[in-house]
């Protein structure tokens, strides 16, 4: 049987887990006696444009990798000038599209906000982080819900930057008050005075207007940067990372929300989308005409890059097509109704969670099987793993490593770890977190409590994994989360987001690591593992019984051939696969 994979970059030393996971599926189905070649680009580092567009650095050639043909393609980048306008384009749609939905987002707060609670609503920009200062900015009619009982003050610090006129409204289903937006530039804490509300309180920041800097994609309005309330018996910070689309996650809401702004939005947003996204390869388009028809199936990775469409090539001359998207699919930018269009038309979609089949790809009507992600045997059941020579490396004798593994990027949430490790060495004077993965934000870390490797050899990966006594990775949205496996493989409890949905499916909660939603449970949590080690390993045990069973890569290999010959066997093609080979722990 002879397979193409296409996908937007691929190499030996190609860094991130879709990437990985990919030159593994490749390599494995090679294994299993596939003749196995890749269309890709000649990318070998992605460089952040804008927030939806990238740079391609075209720097790679065609090669051979263990017995892989690698075809690679230029990619013509977009223009900057032209990004910046079509992402402001693009922003103020989404931004309308919430605003629309207003009314429906009020009400699933009152229903779903648990009590002495508050949640920012619509008409916020993602919170923004600078060392020890965090804020939002808002936009031009920012809504915010407490529920609590006898609420008698809120406090806002914020800075009115561009002095923009503008009211504060205080409202309840018997009360309403309005008072004048100060126009403080600079940052200022503010009271306002409620008469004893309970139950639901609304606070809704109304401006005249938005300002919009030249380089800037959004609409800004005042800046926040601290929300409290008080009630006759307590004072409460809201967490301004708890906005409606946390609630929306939480409650198992978002795929229907996302769902319908990806349906009601015009074609044009989609087509700018790809515009920034790439990769635009018109040679790469031309060989896939050309040369499909030379194999048997075709496999595409992913979402959100161009590649899925290109793939559909496949269809054209009757090649059996599986899509493999990798979707985060609990984030909006990976919500597009053309991407619904280009997964319904293939012959199967891989989910690599059963959490992702059954809350999006069956919701959305896409023919889909559940394969899993997987650790390699050989490399990670093996003598030759040593923890201790990690930390004889890099100097971390007698330390209790709290271990993270991702992308130095915000949505990876490593900001909460470095501030939970200073609190945690406080009691714990050997904790120290060791943070391993390219730097993606160039954001210096500052502390005695952390060290930063980026990027490191697979050797020194695997030790570390072997030395950290906990692993803790606190992203927002994954596809999967394949670290976490890696991790149990060498029997380490985890730690991870409980508002991610790929993760919190994965890990069981009290069972073989803890969910956490901020950094006062990940201090509580990591604490708990540090003081008891009989609990650490009972829980790395399940882990690894969990990695055994069911994440492993003869294991994913197996459903994916059983997906392969399944659409072959319409055309009488077989597959026969080999003994396995890997060692068992």
């Amino acid at each position: 049987m002879k397979v193409l994979c296409v996908t937007f970059r691929y190499g030996q030393d190609v860094y991130g887990g879709a990437e990985s996971y990919f030159r593994e599926l490749a390599e494995e189905m090679r294994r299993f006696g596939a003749e196995v070649d890749v269309c890709t680009t000649k990318t070998h580092n992605l460089r952040p444009l804008i927030k939806s567009g990238e740079i391609w650095d075209n720097n790679l050639r065609d090669e051979k990798i263990n017995d892989i043909d690698v075809h690679r393609f230029p990619v013509k980048n977009p223009n900057k000038y032209i990004a910046l306008i079509f992402e402001k384009i693009i922003q103020f749609e989404l931004e309308k599209e919430e605003k629309l939905a207003t009314n429906r987002l009020l009400d699933i707060g009152e229903k779903y906000l648990e009590d002495k609670n508050g949640v920012l609503l619509t008409g916020w920009n993602q919170l923004e982080r600078y060392d020890n200062f965090s804020m939002r900015w808002t936009r031009k009619n920012p809504i915010l819900l407490i529920k609590d009982e006898d609420i008698e003050e809120v406090a806002i610090t914020f800075q009115n930057k561009k002095r923009i006129n503008g009211e504060i409204v205080f409202s309840s289903s018997t009360y309403e008050k309005r008072f004048p937006l100060p126009k403080d530039t600079n940052w200022k804490l503010f009271r306002f005075d409620v008469p004893n509300i309970s139950g639901e309180l609304y606070v809704s920041i109304n401006l005249s207007r938005c300002w919009r800097p030249l380089k800037d994609f959004r609409s800004l309005g005042i800046g926040v940067s601290e929300i409290t309330y008080k009630t006759k018996k307590y004072e409460k910070l809201i967490d301004l990372e708890i906005d409606y689309k946390k609630l929306l996650i939480k409650n198992g809401l978002f795929i229907e929300h996302f769902e319908a702004s990806a349906n009601k939005r015009s074609k044009i947003y989609g087509v700018l989308f790809d515009y920034l996204r790439g990769p635009k390869s018109p040679k790469m388009l031309r060989w896939l005409e050309s040369n499909v028809s030379n194999y048997d199936m075709i496999i595409a990775q992913m979402l959100p890059f161009n590649t899925l469409k290109y793939s559909l090539v496949a269809k054209k001359h009757n090649i059996p097509l599986i899509l493999l998207p990798l979707m985060h699919i609990d984030d909006e930018f990976y919500h597009w109704k053309h991407y619904y269009e280009i997964l319904k038309k293939a012959d199967m979609v891989l989910a690599i969670s059963n959490y992702s089949k059954k809350e999006f790809f069956d919701r959305i009507g896409v023919k889909s099987k559940f394969v899993g992600s997987g650790i390699n045997k050989d490399y990670f059941f093996t003598e030759n793993v040593d923890g201790i020579a990690f930390k004889t490396k890099y100097n971390l004798e007698g330390k209790d490593i709290i271990l993270t593994v991702s992308r130095k990027n915000q949505s990876k949430r490593y900001d909460l770890l470095i501030d939970a490790i200073k609190e945690i060495n406080r009691d714990f004077k050997n904790a120290h977190l060791v943070m391993i993965g390219p730097d993606d934000d160039k954001v210096p870390i500052n502390s005695e409590n952390v060290s930063y490797l980026g990027k490191v050899s697979q050797e020194d990966l695997l030790n570390a994994y072997d030395a950290c006594t906990v692993f803790a990775m606190m992203s927002e949205s994954e596809s999967f989360g394949m670290v976490f496996c890696e991790a149990w493989a060498r029997k380490k409890p985890v730690i991870g987001n409980i508002y991610c949905g790929a993760v919190s499916n994965l890990i069981d909660n009290g069972i073989d690591g803890f969910l956490c939603s901020n950094v006062e449970e990940i201090i509580k949590n990591v604490e708990i593992i540090l003081k008891d080690e009989k609990l650490a390993l009972k829980f790395g045990e399940r882990g690894l019984k969990k990695v055994i069973e069911n994440y492993t890569w003869d294991i994913v290999t197996k459903k994916v051939v059983n997906v392969y010959s399944e659409i072959l066997s319409k055309n009488n093609v077989t597959i026969q696969l080999p003994t396995n080979q890997h060692q068992e722990p």
